[in-house]
């Protein structure tokens, strides 16, 4: 028994190290206009430090992305970009040109911003391709949006992306995921609809900090605590009901943050609701050891709220210039909702069997809130 916990102890550590940043992702964007004669204009926004390292253009190697290193690299800068972003008209490559870039502020990071103007011979389904970054960031996105206003509207071929009603079209490349295609026919808002969903779905399964806050918070629902000690829940229909008590209050507190700020009803500076989603983590996980509050219901709504917030930013950059906002709240809220019963699917039968051995109440539970707590510390400390 002693061997089993030290290696599952080992292997939760591990785990910690691989995925401790994986909320955090690193993220571009990339914004294409149609104009006349098969032109398109915008903007290639990169983070200083990503595309510093990966250009070269950071040539003292200090990590430190300067102007005077920006403009005396500018040569590199646009020979990386012509190798890792291609355009195309059907089988007709497109020719992309940069000008001089500059710095400005999105959402509390500071992107290297370029403006970029594509010409092509023709009109047809448009391609990009783009292998940027990912050699450096396993996890980077870049979120493309073009509008084809002047043409016919457009659909995407892509499995994770979304449209606006009209021209305006919005997809998420990322290393397993790196080209999309836009044709001459009419995006459809059930399009939208489900691509925002999976988006929602895809969140919650990438978004470590939320699954070990939702399973911190379900690991003592199949227990009761008697004489300052936990003990099995006898009834399986109470352990169902003190589950659905606390995702309920979840489901509905993070419903009410995310569509409250993704409508611009309510803002709070992004990394401190990432750094009270980290301590919401930990102080769930250390009240499974040390349960100081009992009664989680009040506890996991006020925390959901902040989770909610976390779910806003990330639905902010996927949905950032779509004109069906509404929609598109609803959409990826729902997917939040399938992703997280998905898992809880999952979690309560485990929960229900595993309450009949006394060690799960005596040491199990404990040692993955522990680790959960270890986790989370962790989170906390990088994000204070």
């Amino acid at each position: 028994m002693k061997a089993f916990v030290v290696t599952l102890l080992l292997s939760f550590i591990v785990m910690n190290a691989s995925v401790v940043n994986a909320h955090e992702l690193s993220s571009g964007y990339l914004t294409l206009n149609a104009g006349e004669e098969n032109t398109y204009s915008g903007e290639l926004l990169l983070k200083p430090d990503d595309i510093g390292q990966v250009a070269g253009l950071d040539t003292n190697g200090n990590g430190a992305l300067t102007w005077g290193e920006i403009h005396q690299n500018q040569s590199l800068l646009e020979n990386y970009i012509a190798n890792v972003l291609s355009i195309r008209v059907d089988d007709s490559p497109c020719k992309i040109s940069l000008s001089m870039p500059n710095i400005r502020s999105v959402s509390g990071d500071s992107y290297l911003v370029s403006p970029i103007k594509v010409m092509c011979k023709s009109s047809g389904t448009l391609g990009i391709r783009y292998d940027g970054i990912f050699e450096h960031s396993p996890t980077h996105k870049l979120l493309v949006n073009v509008n084809l206003a002047g043409q016919s509207g457009s659909r995407t071929q892509n499995s994770s992306q979304s449209s606006t009603e009209n021209t305006s079209v919005t997809s998420v490349l990322d290393i397993d995921n790196r080209s999309v295609t836009y044709d001459a026919v009419t995006t459809s808002l059930t399009a939208l609809f489900i691509s925002l969903v999976y988006e929602g779905v895809r969140h919650i399964f990438i978004g470590i900090d939320h699954i070990l806050f939702l399973v911190a918070t379900l690991l003592t629902v199949n227990l009761v605590r008697e004489q300052k000690r936990w003990q099995k829940e006898p009834s399986a229909s109470r352990v169902l009901k003190h589950t659905v008590i606390l995702v309920s209050a979840f489901t509905l507190a993070h419903s009410i943050t995310l569509t409250a700020t993704a409508l611009d009803f309510i803002a709070l500076d992004s990394r401190l609701v990432e750094l009270g989603i980290a301590i919401s983590v930990l102080l769930t996980a250390l009240n499974n050891i040390y349960p100081l509050i009992v009664r989680l219901g009040i506890i996991t709504f006020a925390f959901g709220l902040l989770h909610g917030m976390g779910f806003a930013s990330v639905f902010a950059d996927l949905n950032a210039q779509s004109n069906n906002l509404v929609l598109s709240v609803a959409a990826f809220n729902i997917g939040v909702e399938v992703g997280q019963l998905a898992i809880v699917a999952v979690l309560l039968p485990l929960l229900l069997w595993l309450r009949h051995f006394a060690f799960y109440a005596k040491t199990l539970m404990p040692l993955l809130s522990l680790v959960i707590a270890i986790i989370a510390t962790n989170w906390t400390i990088q994000r204070w």
